[in-house]
């Protein structure tokens, strides 16, 4: 099964689904309705055992987000101020989704675990940044000490590369 989102075609084979979940088209079956009020992560995979939440961002300027090559301190903070509101918009789209998700499941529909995967066309040293604060800040991975489950069983941040090593049975291509 075959998907597209910003730019990127994936392929997941032995799917069950896989759709544009921030679909914008009011007559698609997919359209959710409530983008004035929440965020969606582009894509959402339905496989046997679990659900892929997938986001995806490729930059025009990946460069304005590397904090650690700034030469200047004002230049720094600049940079760490749009990872941090890349961090926070990266948590609101997971967050939402999974409310979007949990309010569209049929009754009685079993819980499948979600992986939360974000493809950024970013350089490998600001993934593992990104990564690190976006598992803590979700939480993903872990469930508080009176939660029956964790919201996410992974986060995995990684730029198409990675995504290619990573998940070979999951292609990624540009189109």
């Amino acid at each position: 099964m075959k998907v597209r989102a910003d730019g990127f075609e994936f392929e997941f084979p032995g799917a069950l689904d896989a759709f544009v979940f921030d679909e914008k088209d009011k007559t698609h079956s997919r359209f959710h309705g409530l983008s004035h009020a929440m965020r969606a992560v582009d894509l959402v995979v339905e496989l046997p055992n679990d659900t892929l939440f997938i986001e995806v961002k490729d930059f025009h300027a990946p460069d304005d987000y590397n904090f650690k090559a700034a030469v200047t301190d004002d230049e720094q903070g600049q940079r760490r101020q749009r990872v941090n509101h890349l961090r926070d918009v990266l948590v609101h789209k997971f967050r939402d989704t999974w409310l979007y998700r949990w309010s569209e499941r049929a009754a009685g529909t079993l819980d499948k675990p979600v992986r939360y995967l974000c493809v950024l066309s970013l350089d490998n040293g600001l993934l593992g940044t990104v990564g690190k604060e976006l598992r803590q800040a979700l939480p993903a991975g872990s469930a508080g000490p009176r939660w029956q489950r964790e919201l996410a069983t992974a986060c995995v941040v990684l730029n198409p590369q990675r995504w290619n090593t990573a998940f070979p049975a999951w292609p990624l291509n540009r189109y």
